[in-house]
């Protein structure tokens, strides 16, 4: 009985594991020199950057080993294995906690995003689930009501869908890509959000 509860101990140990939302890479909102920085203790003379993960839309500060190489726009490794121009990750920060640059970097920086990571969105819209017995979670995307609805579901399972264009193309709905990008950017800065479909949860009280 023992050995039993060890395996499926381990087994449910693997899958939490499996599923922390990581970011192995980031975009580049903000660079600020030690003039800028607001912070105190032992971060309070060093150049930070604001980026925001490529996975989970994670808004993170962190320190540049050069801030002087380091442009906005830039991708960055954050990985355990393979990390670059980053000395060290402080930690997660709020929508509020962003500068009017890194406000405005992150706009383009989201559309980047979904625009690079199309097969990864395409998928979602293929795969998406009901969140409960009366909303689907593709309900979440403005622009798509109980008639969208059953047009995607019907569609996807006569065939999956390719891309943005296959999926616009055969649902009536256009600009799929802004769609997904106002949810995520609703996500981020909403912080009552029940609902996380793309990003990660933040708040304040508990990084």
């Amino acid at each position: 009985m023992s050995y039993n509860r060890g395996r499926r101990s381990n087994r449910q140990s693997r899958r939490r594991s499996s599923t922390k939302k990581y970011e192995e890479e980031a975009i580049v909102l903000e660079v600020m020199g030690p003039e800028m920085n607001r912070k105190r203790g032992k971060y309070s003379d060093q150049s930070i950057m604001q980026v925001v993960g490529t996975s989970w839309f994670t808004l993170l500060e962190v320190i540049p080993e050069d801030a002087n190489v380091v442009m906005l726009g830039d991708t960055i490794k954050l990985g355990k294995d393979e990390r670059n121009k980053v000395q060290t990750i402080i930690g997660r920060i709020g929508y509020d906690d962003l500068t009017r640059v890194a406000e405005l970097q992150l706009d383009d920086s989201i559309t980047q995003i979904v625009e690079e990571r199309e097969d990864k969105f395409v998928n979602w819209l293929n795969n998406s689930t009901p969140i409960s017995l009366r909303m689907h979670s593709l309900h979440l995307i403005k622009g798509i009501g109980p008639k969208s609805l059953k047009i995607i579901l019907a569609e996807r399972k006569n065939k999956p869908f390719e891309s943005y264009a296959d999926f616009e193309e055969r649902t009536g709905i256009g600009n799929i890509k802004g769609l997904l990008k106002q949810r995520i950017m609703d996500e981020l800065t909403n912080e009552d959000e029940k609902h996380h479909l793309f990003t990660r949860n933040y708040h304040k009280d508990r990084r």
